[in-house]
């Protein structure tokens, strides 16, 4: 059983055959899926579909490139999702982007800082999405020690792999891009990282696989990502296969 630890299933892409996408989750033995917030109304639509679907679970954050108020507490904001029976189960995804100029490094920054802050005061895994911002991701990370997470969509930066390498608590997640031909960066990493740090996810409906790459990605897309990774490794399917479930347990504290 695999578990997709990252996608976004509340897209409207997904509003017509939502049912099927999941049917076909189950039947490529994709046993559950990390359903990620990542504004105020898709937390609520995460939190319902999670709700709803005993197979999914959620997380919730502000993303660096949602709408960031000034005045951004993440107690007060996230606080909500993490209480009760349907509580959210990691904080993010949250960090920094400075690929998109929708805001800047000076108004991102207290956002994500808070976020990691919760996450540690809460003991939760921390997802966190960089782009175009290796340097300035670290050094907010560094800055808040003691927490534990996920480095999402892993985007190959040799300065956060070796950082999260040394953390104890914190996982390398990839994505449908590391089965793509010439992500060499991502296929070096792929190979070096042991076995028990590594997540898959499909930061669905994005970044679909090499064998469906063009279509809308979805949760039972995630078995060719992992097919990919095992390949690159030179490793059992069967054995991976169950290191990446006891991973993904462990970082979201849940048995799938």
């Amino acid at each position: 059983m695999l578990i997709d630890t990252h996608c976004h299933l509340y897209f409207d892409s997904f509003d017509e055959d939502r049912q099927q996408v999941l049917a076909r989750m189950a039947e490529a033995c994709v046993g559950a899926a990390v359903v990620v917030g990542i504004d105020p109304g898709s937390w609520e639509q995460a939190r319902e579909l999670a709700a709803s679907h005993e197979r999914l679970w959620y997380s919730v954050g502000l993303h660096p490139t949602s709408e960031l108020p000034a005045d951004f507490l993440a107690a007060e904001a996230l606080g909500p999702y993490l209480e009760g029976d349907n509580a959210a189960i990691a904080i993010g995804e949250c960090g920094i982007d400075l690929h998109w100029d929708t805001n800047t490094l000076e108004a991102q920054q207290p956002v994500f800082r808070s976020q990691l802050e919760l996450a540690r005061e809460r003991e939760l895994p921390v997802i966190i999405h960089t782009r175009s911002a290796n340097a300035e991701t670290l050094e907010l990370l560094q800055s808040v020690p003691g927490t534990r997470g996920i480095l999402h969509c892993f985007n190959g930066s040799p300065e956060l792999l070796a950082w999260a390498l040394e953390q104890p608590q914190w996982y390398i997640s990839f994505a449908g891009n590391v089965s793509f031909r010439k992500a060499t960066e991502l296929h070096e990493a792929a190979r070096v990282i042991p076995a028990e740090r590594l997540l898959v996810e499909t930061d669905a409906p994005f970044i679909a696989p090499q064998a469906k790459r063009g279509q809308r990605n979805e949760p039972a897309y995630v078995r060719h990502t992992f097919e990919a990774l095992a390949t690159l490794r030179d490793e059992p399917i069967e054995e991976l296969e169950e290191i990446l479930l006891a991973n993904a347990r462990r970082i979201f504290g849940v048995d799938f």
